[in-house]
């Protein structure tokens, strides 16, 4: 079996997470993403040959990572857009089976293993309460594919495209006859459609938990999913009165300093630093080298590789990029007085997070001052300086320098 992981979408939405990282490198406790695909796709199929798809222009340590994966051939995909279009990069195969997997998709390994095992050609359709805001899946009586019907106020069924394919490789016959969408993109589903007139398509319903990582707010999902999916673990150091209650996973060369106190479930990545006095509140992600110091607290939040809160900081249902460092009392308020669903800017459009609390995104590389207080669903883009005693009551752009 052949196996295509799609890998180049911009991630637009997610910014800006991704504006220093692609798409499929947001972390997963102590992985990324797409290392987390890759490692259900060799449990599930016997000796894969996995061909990854990545835009032509790739930050050079992202596309090291796959140089040092045996048996993942990386393909670059050039000016045509969309799914369609980036397996027209593929090469062709005959007579093989081909798992087609979208690299931005967080699901089970039952999901997977359950579309790998049955028999002929099979698509993972997922059942969500919300299908106008996906592409339905139309089905006969027996559960075979019927067509795929995107976006649509009215759709056919609350079963999803669940973006995982196990077809006949003559498939990409079909993908090379695509023509430009009204959206200017190739779309992959249209090449799906023709082919389940041709060729029956199963569709394997889950109700497994399934998330198109597509907002910034999925980022802390699925990561409380796959916490609560894991045993608690401690393989870090303690000092002194710590106290440490319910799942907590400690990995390797991480220090708990005195005073700390962390509730769980709770992650701590390698080489991270809690404390002394710090408190650790449920559902928080410390990926790896990150410091969380004297006084501060810090709850449902993901705070990725090597970003400092330093001191006397409180940062809640938020997600922080790598190599931030957040200025003394540094505060993040996740709670509208009105106590509302929280709204954030998502590609020039407000959009409801589904939360009733949601603090902030924050870019890599931000710096802010002393005593910045930051307010519900503000998005600070990458670079970004905020000077001290600044209120952010805006989205900050990318690289701005923000007064208030």
């Amino acid at each position: 079996m052949k196996v295509v992981l799609l890998a180049a979408g911009k991630g637009e939405r997610l910014e800006p997470i991704t504006h220093t990282r692609p798409k499929p490198f947001v972390p997963v406790l102590g992985e990324t993403l797409i290392e987390r695909n890759l490692k259900i796709v060799r449990r599930i199929v016997k000796d894969p040959e996995i061909f990854v798809v990545i835009p032509e222009e790739y930050p050079p340590e992202y596309e090291s990572f796959f140089s040092r994966l045996q048996g993942v051939n990386l393909v670059k995909q050039g000016e045509r857009k969309g799914t369609g279009g980036a397996l027209q990069y593929v090469p062709k195969f005959s007579n093989d089976e081909l798992l087609i997997f979208y690299g931005d998709i967080y699901t089970t390994s039952n999901s997977v293993e359950r579309v790998v095992s049955e028999p002929g050609n099979s698509m993972l359709g997922v059942e969500v309460p919300n299908p106008s805001e996906y592409g339905s899946l139309k089905m006969d009586e027996g559960g075979y594919l019927q067509g795929i019907v995107e976006k649509s106020p009215n759709p056919p069924s609350n079963v999803i495209n669940g973006g995982i394919y196990k077809l006949s490789s003559s498939i990409l016959d079909l993908v090379d006859k695509l023509e430009l969408s009204p959206r200017g993109e190739y779309e992959f589903t249209d090449a799906i459609t023709t082919f389940a007139r041709r060729s029956r398509i199963k569709v394997v319903k889950s109700n497994d938990f399934w998330r198109d990582v597509g907002k910034p707010w999925d980022v802390i999902d699925i990561n409380k999913v796959e916490l609560d999916s894991i045993p608690g673990k401690i393989e870090g150091e303690l000092e002194e009165n710590v106290k440490l209650m319910g799942k907590v996973v400690i990995e390797e060369g991480a220090k708990i300093l005195s005073g700390t106190r962390i509730e769980g479930p709770a992650y701590i990545g390698r080489n991270c630093v809690v404390g002394p006095n710090a408190f650790v509140r449920p559902y928080t992600v410390l990926v790896s080298n990150v410091k969380i110091g004297s006084f501060v607290e810090i709850k449902e939040s993901v705070v990725m590789e090597g970003t400092k809160i330093p001191h006397l900081s409180y940062v809640g249902d938020s997600v922080i990029s790598e190599d931030v460092n957040f200025g003394a009392g540094t505060l993040v308020a996740n709670l509208r007085f009105d106590e509302k669903e929280v709204y954030m800017n998502i590609k020039g459009k407000r959009q409801g997070t589904g939360r009733k609390k949601m603090g902030t995104v924050v870019g890599g590389h931000v710096r802010t001052g002393i005593n910045v207080s930051i307010l519900p669903g503000i998005r600070i883009g990458a670079y970004a300086m905020i000077y001290p005693g600044a209120v952010v009551n805006r989205d900050v752009n990318r690289g701005e320098f923000f007064k208030g």
